[in-house]
């Protein structure tokens, strides 16, 4: 019985040792006599064996490679005489597929089987090896890149430089040898050293990270170089350090101060030019002439006189403007023009730009002159310039597209009518393919008159008959939406002189897009007025209204809110009402519905003869 549990113990125990050893991550191969008779998990993954029977009894030199075969038995016997069995050596072996894998070995003499045999621990350093080679590329990359790039690169370290590259050195007329022999005050004022010092440690403080280098270089002759550029902590040798880069802009530096100088000379000079002045002092204004006080608004200084310049302008340019006076008030230099908004007494909002500068000595005291200009003539010139090149472009694609479509369209047209014919039994698939066929007509057709709008028979008429005649064909639409249309004409009676079918057209265009917008039901409300000189059409529909930033682009070509709208409906009305000299505009609110007022000059019959 004694026996039996002894032997039961060595199984145990065997088998608690081969579970540790496969549990290894490193390969532990075992070989006898020159014949491999025991490897672990981690030894069959590293030679791609798929298991132990694929490799046992197989000469160990079938594993090693060619240029380490001859002195394998010596290094092995020098390992095992190794009294520290930590000791490990390079070594290349071969895998399954014969491929070279880079390995440290160690090896100690054992028992197997009561024969001597030599045990192998394997640690693969292949992926070592590749990460080493790829770190002195690296290096090689960051050191070829420092030494070649065409800007001056430098480590600092209190008031040393330790690395400097070979452009940082011509930048200053040194040898690289004479450079890391200099200190820093060597290469730049104290004064400007300390500038830089107080940046970075102002900045590592609030815990920024780069920062923004100008000063002024010493070179070796004694000249000042301007220099600019950005900078870094970094560690460098176990100690924080300065990394920087820098460009040698003294050549921009002068000729940005001539620049300077110009332009300061120009802005004391336009002071004595007949524009809208405004002096203020930390913001309250001192004086405006009366060319300033036109676009402000004000027909007496004293309504302005005394009051803060922040009341005229908008909010939104509140913090700039204050930016603006204290950077002015700390130099001799005058600001670019800006465009900013000004609020003016009634409530109007006018476009202007302003340009500001320093005036010394204003009554003992400096203060702050600015120049406005009004924008509104150039925004509107802009505008409408803007729209002309959009016409002009969808006119000329409109010439060239729509006649060449029209011909296939009547193809189509023919031909879905002959098939509707043919087959009766399916109605449906042909009502829809020449419902979608009319659709493209219509849209090419507005492209045409885009194209060519004639305006040539203008004569004088009645607005009111214009009109009612379009009521009069909208009215069926709009009982079939369940909109009412309400009209209220003034006594005015105007006349117009205009083509007749294009009002028409603007008209019908206008008010079945305000049913439209209804396909719920409402209320349509048209009123005609006369005003110094115009007669203003309003009509005004219940609808959901249209979004701010969409109603900026309503006009332009394809922009629409309708599913199916091409957009060039309002465009072509725009067109038109301009031919007339009258203009056309559109106002919303969400919920509330849209407005669309057009006004045209009233013309006055000329005397009868008779």
């Amino acid at each position: 019985m004694e026996i039996v549990g002894v032997g039961e113990q060595l199984r145990q125990s065997e088998e608690r040792y081969q579970h540790l050893v496969h549990m290894l991550p490193d390969g532990l191969l075992v070989y006898s006599e020159g014949a491999i008779v025991f490897a672990n998990h981690a030894f069959l993954g590293i030679v791609g064996a798929r298991s132990l029977e694929e490799i046992i009894t197989l000469p160990i030199k079938s594993f090693i490679h060619l240029d380490y075969w001859e002195p394998f038995a010596a290094t092995i016997n020098y390992l095992i005489r190794e009294t520290n069995p930590t000791n490990s050596i390079y070594y290349k072996l071969l895998n399954m597929k014969q491929d070279a894998i880079e390995v440290e070995l160690r090896a100690v003499s054992v028992k197997f089987d009561g024969k001597p045999a030599v045990q192998l621990i394997i640690h693969d350093v292949s992926d070592q090896k590749k990460m080493e080679a790829s770190l002195q590329e690296k290096d090689y990359l960051y050191k070829s890149l420092m030494e070649n790039v065409v800007a001056g690169v430098f480590v600092g370290h209190k008031n040393n430089i330790v690395y400097a590259n070979p452009y940082l050195s011509e930048m200053f007329g040194y040898s690289e040898e004479e450079l890391f022999k200099l200190k820093t005050y060597d290469l730049v004022t104290e004064e400007e050293c300390n500038k830089v010092k107080a940046v970075v440690l102002d900045g590592m403080e609030r815990g920024i990270d780069h920062f923004a280098l100008k000063f002024n270089g010493i070179k070796k002759d004694g000249s000042f170089i301007y220099l600019e550029g950005n900078s870094s902590i970094i560690m460098f040798n176990g100690q924080p350090c300065l990394l920087g880069t820098v460009q040698d802009v003294t050549f921009k530096e002068e000729k940005e101060r001539m620049l300077r100088d110009n332009a300061k000379l120009y802005q004391k000079m336009i002071k004595f030019v007949p524009e809208p002045i405004v002096l203020t002092d930390e913001g309250v204004i001192l004086y405006v002439n009366k060319l300033a006080m036109q676009i402000i608004g004000i027909n007496d200084d004293a309504e302005v006189i005394g009051k803060s310049a922040f009341d005229f302008f908008h909010v939104m340019h509140h913090d700039t403007l204050k930016e603006t006076m204290q950077s002015i008030m700390s130099s001799d230099e005058a600001t670019p023009f800006q465009e900013r908004v000004i609020i003016r007494p009634d409530g109007q909002l006018m476009d202007v730009e302003l340009s500001s500068i320093r005036i010394n000595n204003y009554m003992g005291k400096d203060v702050m002159l600015s120049v406005l200009r009004d924008l509104t003539d150039r925004k509107r010139s802009e505008e409408i310039l803007i729209r002309s090149e959009k016409l002009s472009a969808i006119g000329q694609l409109a010439a060239g597209v729509a006649h060449e479509i029209r011909n296939p369209l009547t193809a189509l047209k023919g031909f879905t009518q002959l098939l509707s014919t043919k087959y009766p039994q399916q109605p449906h698939y042909f009502t829809i393919m020449s419902n979608e066929i009319d659709r493209i007509t219509l849209i090419v057709n507005e492209f045409m008159t885009l194209a060519k709008p004639h305006f040539s028979q203008f004569q004088i008429e009645p607005l009111e008959p214009i009109l009612q005649s379009v009521i009069s064909i909208l009215e069926t639409q709009a009982i079939l939406l369940n909109v009412e249309l309400q009209v209220h004409y003034d006594l005015s009676h105007p006349m117009v002189y205009c083509n007749v079918d294009q009002l028409k057209q603007v008209f019908l265009n206008i008010i079945k897009n305000a049913i439209e917008a209804m396909p719920e039901g409402g209320e349509v409300t048209l009123s005609v007025s006369t005003e110094d000189g115009y007669v203003h059409i309003h009509i005004k529909d219940g609808g959901p209204g249209i979004p701010e930033e969409l109603i900026k682009k309503i006009g332009e070509p394809f922009v629409t809110t309708k599913e199916k709208g091409t957009g060039l409906g309002i465009m072509i009305s725009t067109r038109i009402i301009e031919a007339h000299k009258g203009t056309l505009q559109l106002r919303s609110a969400i919920n509330e519905g849209t407005v669309v007022e057009i006004t045209l000059p009233v013309q006055e019959l000329p005397p009868s003869s008779g």
